[in-house]
């Protein structure tokens, strides 16, 4: 694979207005797909079995988990041959195949805080937290420039959500982001094996001061970000949570106007 395919530069800013971004919390479930077909979508991990009785095809597959080829290899499948471009790590690029490698984009974790980030030197990359003395914080941050490097809080949501912002969206919205570990994934049905979920150990520790920042980002930027799912464990004075069923009666009435 070459650098230009492993780069993000020239995904950068291309997009603008409306992004779905799937997750594999339950709420997903309830996602009337009709009403997203003319919406660009960003998808994670298992969260592509929603799209299987759907013509669909997402933007981007995110997978951050370097087992879950091997705990869910029919999901993970099909997540790089349905998706236009692929966000993974420089080790699973490697194992693909030179058709799959070729659309694949490398992720990289960004440098380690130095007193350097905390003073600016980074602020056209990415936003840290303000902390110097935490060492459970200092590495908690997002990214505005993918190539510089993705900040990890362990959820993949958090990395897709770096991802759309890098390719300029600006109305972003979360769909099965219910990081709910006592809620099997929408399209587990107790009869295959699990992969494992280790969201309770991180949410209060790094994923909800990882959104705080990226509210912050998004915020300064002019882009908003909202949430699909009325059972989400993302406060919704943190992520404001919109009706489904009122964006997607949006969407269907946009797409007939446009068809007429």
């Amino acid at each position: 694979m070459s650098s230009a395919s492993g780069s993000f530069a020239a995904w950068r800013n291309r997009y603008r207005g409306p992004v779905l971004l799937l997750a594999s919390g339950p709420s997903a479930g309830a996602l009337d797909l009709a009403a997203w077909q003319d919406i660009p979508l960003i998808t994670m991990n298992g969260a592509i079995a929603k799209l299987a009785d759907s013509a669909l095809r997402p933007l981007f597959y995110v997978c951050s988990d370097l087992s879950f080829a091997a705990q869910q290899p029919d999901l993970y499948r099909q997540g790089l041959e349905r998706s236009t471009r692929l966000a993974l790590w420089p080790e699973a690029i490697q194992a693909l195949p030179a058709d799959l490698a070729a659309k694949a984009h490398a992720l990289h974790r960004a440098p380690a805080t130095r007193l350097e980030h905390h003073l600016g030197a980074e602020q056209e990359q990415a936003q840290r937290a303000s902390t110097l003395f935490s060492r459970r914080a200092r590495d908690i941050g997002f990214s505005r420039d993918l190539d510089y490097g993705i900040f990890d809080v362990r959820t993949v949501a958090f990395i897709a959500l770096q991802l759309a912002y890098h390719l300029g969206f600006s109305e972003i919205y979360l769909a099965g982001v219910d990081l709910d570990t006592q809620a099997p994934r929408f399209y587990e049905d107790g009869r295959s094996p699990a992969s494992p979920c280790g969201l309770e150990q991180h949410l209060h520790s790094r994923i909800l001061p990882g959104l705080q920042i990226m509210q912050t980002v998004m915020q300064a930027a002019g882009r908003r970000v909202f949430n699909l799912s009325t059972r989400s464990r993302i406060p919704a004075e943190l992520v404001p949570r919109v009706d489904l069923a009122a964006i997607e009666a949006r969407w269907l009435a946009r797409g007939r106007r446009q068809a007429g």
